[in-house]
């Protein structure tokens, strides 16, 4: 029933400090290389000519930057503050808190992924509607955000129906049943068929659930669910809007238009978005089909893609992350989940935070700089110009010594002070947001806090068995 990696969650070790590793050669070159050509004047020769090889470096560190132990060995090696990836990021626990709550101007990335312009939904005067990509009033927003985020609340993420259906009905104990005679019939192994199919399993629930319990899509009909199946999972989605995405369907997904097509249809015809009266001035006159087209978007980048990497976090899955200088990679939270009180629900969603305090779902997000700003990088202070990407390591706040969340940072106790008022996981300090945190939240709490209490049964009594 374990995965096959160590036990031990305590350690002896003292708790590593930003800035208290030594970087080798090529990496302080990357590291000068990175501030310089986001800082440099506009006759500065040398940093126009180290364009070409700034910009590899960016797409190579891109790629990295998701990774919990690359952004710990950046933090050790240069402190709170650091450039990577093409920006600025400030992983102090204060300076993440105040990104979290404050409003957030925003640009084409996806954590530090570039997104692709021309897929990201839109209006038809070429507006875009996509939330994660529109700045906020008091941060350069025109409003279009607020009007958008309210349309996807108030017809999706917040409404009677949702809540209904979260709470639990006839039709989610059946996707629940089947949850737990799948897991049952299932070998329990993290790399089995069980969590990684994506036509039984926890994924095939996670489709039908979410679409069910957001949309009111009927999720026992097989010719929907396939349809949302082939896209989302068999076709990624997500990929379609990042800057890969042409040449994925050059390549790969040449039928990628008319699945968007189709799946953005049953969205518009769902239960859910079938009520919405268009052209209202607080929704910015947006149509159905601009609604559709931004749920598509949500659920391809967030929706399928969020809960998932949480599930697969709380159910190790997805192994503690091995940070340098400490044994979280020893941590095996399976063994905690196994002793949890499964009927006390609150214990439940201590331990999914964290689960997600150590690693976190979205390891960071970001914001623009509205103005110069100065930051202290090592032993200088660099000011950095109005525009400047600012990243909001979440992942790297959690375990900072100054969150006020008691104990050592780096190790497991879902017993801590603070846990769940204080939690980053969901685009949030808690219950404080400056709007942007997860509009699924409540949805994907109580949807997994669910799961690991059914399936945390069916574990101990195979166990005893």
């Amino acid at each position: 029933l374990q995965p096959n990696h160590s036990t031990s969650i305590i350690t002896t070790m003292s708790d590593p400090k930003p800035g208290s590793a030594d970087p080798g050669i090529m990496e302080s070159v990357a590291h000068w290389m990175q501030i310089l050509n986001l800082t440099h004047s506009w006759w500065n020769i040398v940093a126009w000519l180290l364009k070409p090889f700034n910009y590899v470096v960016s797409l190579k560190q891109m790629k990295s930057a998701n990774g919990p132990e690359y952004l710990h060995r950046k933090r050790l090696t240069f402190g709170e503050n650091f450039v990577c990836a093409g920006g600025l990021w400030m992983s102090g626990y204060e300076d993440v808190k105040k990104n979290l709550v404050e409003p957030q101007a925003r640009t084409f990335r996806l954590a530090p992924s570039q997104l692709d312009k021309e897929h990201l939904p839109q209006k038809d005067d070429g507006s875009l509607t996509f939330l994660l990509a529109i700045s906020q009033k008091g941060a350069g927003g025109d409003g279009r955000w607020e009007a958008y985020r309210s349309a996807f609340e108030d017809y999706v993420s917040e409404t009677e129906e949702t809540l209904l259906r979260m709470n639990g009905d006839e039709t989610t104990q059946k996707l629940f049943d089947k949850l737990q005679e799948e897991y049952k019939q299932s070998d329990k192994k993290t790399e089995g068929v069980f969590f990684q199919d994506n036509d039984t399993g926890l994924q095939d629930f996670l489709l039908r659930y979410l679409h069910y319990v957001l949309f009111g899509l009927d999720p026992l009909d097989d010719a929907i669910m396939e349809e949302l199946n082939h896209l989302h999972y068999d076709r990624l989605s997500a990929a379609y809007y990042l800057n890969i995405g042409n040449l994925l369907q050059c390549v790969k997904f040449k039928d990628w238009e008319e699945r968007f097509e189709r799946v953005t249809k049953i969205y518009e015809e769902s239960p859910a978005l079938s009520k919405f009266e268009e052209g209202q001035e607080k929704y910015n006159n947006l149509l159905r089909k601009d609604l559709a087209e931004l749920c598509t978007a949500m659920m391809a980048m967030a929706g399928m893609v969020g809960p998932k990497t949480l599930c697969n976090i709380v159910m190790g899955v997805s192994p503690m992350p091995n940070f340098e200088g400490t044994a979280v990679g020893d941590i095996d939270v399976t063994q905690k989940w196994d002793e949890l009180d499964l009927s006390n629900r609150d214990e439940v969603k201590r331990y999914i935070h964290e689960c997600g305090r150590l690693r976190n779902p979205v390891s960071n997000t970001h914001t623009v700089a509205t103005e110069d700003i100065a930051v202290r990088i090592g032993e200088k202070n660099v000011t950095f110009p109005k525009g400047t990407i600012i990243f909001i390591p979440m992942l790297l706040a959690g375990t900072d010594t100054n969150a006020e969340v008691g104990g050592k940072p780096f190790h497991f106790d879902h017993n801590r002070e603070n846990l769940v008022d204080h939690s980053m996981i969901f685009h949030s300090f808690g219950k404080e947001t400056n709007g942007r945190v997860c509009p699924g939240k409540a949805v994907a709490e109580n949807m997994i806090i669910e799961i690991l209490r059914l399936l945390g049964k069916i574990r101990r009594k195979t166990t005893a068995e």
